[in-house]
């Protein structure tokens, strides 16, 4: 009885420290999600977090509430703490700045030929907000028809992100308007009523990759592949003279950010791919039995 009653509390702690953290150890660039509180099912445990249990909201309520935290989150002093801001908001901000002050450099050591232009430009269509949502939706309905939760969880989840990407990367081109590189005078001029700031096609093929690389991190093929798809399409709006080389960084970064979101607000930790599942195995055992204690590692 002892031995089964540790058991639980066991995996109620692992839960609870596992959605719980503050945003500066689980989340350094976006806000902590939901506390998990666990309820007894028989002799199992099932969290009960905003997408699990009875009073779980809906899609519109959730997404809403997403969009709330992304919006506010770059004005919250939580999110800047020592660490965060060294390693990540610093190093943003520097990389962001040198792109921009050498946008014009930079673009002009490629070749720009015809052949580029027109090869590239095709290349990056694999980034479109069509084939992107193609992919999701159908990862989605695969998994749906074969029974399949994780990879339906997964489309979902891809799906949330590109609308998200969306929504937040056509708000920041309208903020800033800046022009494309064949727009005028080709100087990357900002608030002139272009809208090439951030690149719309590096953000979504980057919040796609992130959530496919954290829901299949165990199959270290995956993660490869998404990265370096996510990759070729944002050096094709470079090489297509679509973007400049500071828009793709940021619509990279801004679209990663994202799909991390994502994932680590709404991933069921009780299918594949959670990183919650790997720390229990790895949890200490203590038993208690026959007037003794006992310590072992489960793996």
């Amino acid at each position: 009885m002892l031995q089964d009653a540790w058991r639980r509390h066991r995996r109620v702690v692992i839960l609870a420290l596992a959605l719980g953290l503050p945003a500066s150890a689980q989340d350094s660039n976006s806000t902590p999600g939901p506390t998990s509180t666990t309820q007894e099912q028989g002799t199992g445990t099932t969290p009960a977090n905003s997408d699990v249990g009875s009073n779980k909201p809906s899609y519109l309520h959730r997404f809403l509430h997403d969009e709330y935290r992304m919006w506010t989150s770059p004005f919250r002093p939580s999110n800047y703490d020592s660490h965060t801001a060294k390693k990540y908001a610093l190093p943003f901000a520097l990389i962001s700045g040198a792109l921009i002050a050498t946008d014009t450099h930079t673009a002009s050591i490629l070749s720009n030929s015809d052949q580029q232009t027109k090869w590239s430009g095709r290349v990056s269509q694999l980034g479109s907000v069509y084939s992107l949502a193609g992919i999701s939706g159908g990862s989605y309905l695969l998994g749906r028809i074969g029974g399949n939760d994780h990879l339906k969880e997964t489309g979902l989840l891809g799906l949330e992100a590109l609308v998200h990407t969306q929504i937040i990367i056509q708000g920041l081109k309208l903020a800033t308007q800046r022009e494309r590189p064949l727009d005028h005078d080709g100087d990357g001029s900002f608030w002139e009523g272009g809208n090439s700031f951030p690149s719309g096609h590096a953000a979504g093929s980057f919040a796609l990759a992130a959530v496919f690389a954290y829901e299949y991190r165990d199959h270290i093929a995956v993660p490869i592949t998404a990265y370096s798809l996510a990759s070729l399409v944002s050096l094709s709006r470079l090489s297509a003279q679509r973007h400049w080389a500071s828009d793709v960084f940021v619509g990279g970064s801004v679209g990663f950010l994202i799909g991390r979101f994502v994932y680590k607000h709404h991933h069921d930790p009780n299918l594949p791919g959670s990183p919650v599942s790997r720390t229990a195995r790895l949890m200490p055992d203590i038993v208690y039995a026959n007037r003794s204690f006992g310590l072992f590692w489960a793996f």
